[in-house]
């Protein structure tokens, strides 16, 4: 996402119409006498937790303690007692929609000693908040090619995502428009009437009531693009698990607003000082604070429409980190993954942005020493993606069932100041990249109709002209399968660009 915060915002209003704290997070207990969770599951309306090794109690009691995420067992709730012993398990009501849910809580087994609780086991979360989910739409997985949509009423009527053959578009909401969604649930169902599915990108902004804005994002307030979620405080985690179910089930399908399958919980949220603002102190505390908000939008995704997709979002930085603004793409994912699987692994997904490098490179298929097939490559672009899906192929990096994570390139987009006929050439390669990578679903190409702001920084990625008139790359974009095309835009590359493809 390439805008600046004061006009993406007016351009948003425009076509919908319609200080810190630096104090380190705790961290979950871990098993310090014995005492293993392996499970903690929904099972019909109850959660079943499952435990293996044994610890003395003083008072024989394991004691189950549910705490949020901020906390560190004991603290929290304790709700349930069982025999001290191997093996024990408890089961206790989910009480989903309740004051008393623990849909969002994480679960530790704690022991009476001295006189008070002492945690003795790991902490996890429920793994299956699917299981309770209210809706399970079928999915519109009907194909990779998507487009940033022009939502300005002239180019939206013109249903130009259909004629380009997109099956997927993104949708951007601001968590501050959450009460006023009547544009947003137009377009949802206008594009599920063409057979497109949507993916929604939810973020932060600077008009967020200050219950969404982490304690750690106060000093910034104003001063950048989009902040961090608050997961920090009782009122936070409340405010994202009420903003996660109601988007979930409101764009479940079976509510008259349209179907969404894909949620982005972040843009760029690597580039931090950008995209999500905390001044946290370290990487490990803000990496701390971005997943303990990420797996409350998790469940309370997951817990209304079993179907949907959640994933995290990766700007083109992959093993370098820009001065001290950054977290390395590939730090980031490596510390996201460690968080979730020591608190009970889930199914998340991964969005990336992989631009050239620089931005205004014209030419998508290029390589150099800064965009490489390594792991070390500073850059991941289409012209090697792979790096990403490779790295998404590692054994600890796998889901659940030990599937590979999907990629989906949310954003992506080639300039034509250098030509018509580069960015069109750029456009087809980048198609052909994604559909022979069995591991990305989905790519969204920036944008449909050229923006004024981008433009100003040099950022021609418009497929049409500021007045909806097409350049090359629409009529390319559009027929980017067909092998003329393909010939043609390798004519225009000077490089049959079918050799220059990494399958996966």
């Amino acid at each position: 996402m390439k805008l600046f915060k004061s006009l993406a915002s007016v351009t948003l209003a425009l076509t919908l119409v319609i200080a810190s704290l630096l104090v380190e997070p705790a961290s979950s207990a871990k098993a310090a006498s014995g005492v293993t969770i392996g499970g903690v599951l929904i099972q019909g309306s109850d959660v079943v937790v499952a435990t293996a090794g044994s610890s003395s109690s003083d008072d024989g009691l394991y004691h189950l303690v549910v705490s949020d995420p901020y906390q560190t067992a004991p603290e929290g709730t304790d709700i349930a007692q069982a025999t001290a012993g191997a093996n024990a398990s408890f089961t206790v009501p989910l009480n989903k929609d309740s004051a008393d849910s623990v849909l969002y809580k994480k679960f530790t087994v704690c022991v009476m000693s001295g006189g008070a609780l002492k945690a003795v086991s790991n902490s996890m979360y429920i793994t299956n908040p699917e299981a309770c989910a209210t809706y399970a739409p079928a999915r519109m997985d009907y194909g990779k090619k998507g487009i940033l949509p022009a939502l300005e009423k002239n180019i939206a009527d013109k249903n130009q995502p259909a004629a380009l053959g997109a099956k997927q578009v993104n949708l951007n909401i601001p968590l501050s428009m959450i009460g006023s969604l009547s544009g947003y649930d137009y377009s949802v169902r206008k594009y599920n009437s063409l057979g497109i599915q949507v993916n929604v990108i939810i973020l932060a902004d600077i008009n967020c009531p200050q219950e969404y804005f982490n304690p750690y994002s106060y000093d910034g307030l104003g001063a950048h693009n989009y902040y961090g979620l608050n997961a920090k405080t009782a009122e936070g985690c409340q405010t994202l698990a009420n903003a996660a179910s109601f988007l979930a089930s409101h764009y479940s399908g079976s509510q008259g607003y349209g179907q969404v399958d894909n949620f982005i919980i972040g843009n760029e949220v690597n580039a931090w000082w950008l995209w999500n603002y905390m001044n946290c102190g370290s990487n490990d505390i803000f990496m701390r604070e971005y997943y303990n908000a990420f797996r409350i939008m998790y469940n309370g995704i997951k817990s209304q429409n079993a179907t949907a997709n959640v994933y995290t979002c990766i700007d083109h930085q992959w093993a370098r980190a820009e001065a001290s603004y950054y977290i390395s793409g590939k730090e980031f994912l490596t510390k996201l993954n460690n968080n979730i699987k020591s608190e009970g692994n889930v199914d998340w997904r991964v969005a990336v942005h992989p631009y050239n490098a620089p931005l205004y490179a014209p030419r998508a298929w290029e390589t150099s020493s800064n965009v490489s097939h390594s792991q070390s490559s500073p850059y991941v672009t289409m012209a090697n993606i792979d790096v990403l899906t490779d790295f998404m192929c590692n054994s600890d990096m796998l889901s659940p069932t030990g599937a590979v994570r999907t990629v989906k390139v949310s954003e992506v987009g080639y300039i034509s100041h250098e030509g018509e006929q580069l960015q069109a050439a750029s456009l087809v390669y980048a198609y052909l990249v994604a559909e022979n990578n069995s591991h990305i679903d989905g790519i969204i190409v920036t944008r449909e109709l050229e923006h004024a702001a981008e433009l100003a920084q040099g950022l021609s990625y418009g497929l049409c002209n500021v007045d909806g008139s097409p350049k090359l790359g629409y009529t390319f974009y559009q027929n980017a399968a067909d092998p003329a095309t393909i010939a043609e835009a390798s004519a225009y590359a000077g490089v049959d660009l079918t050799t220059l493809i990494t399958p996966r």
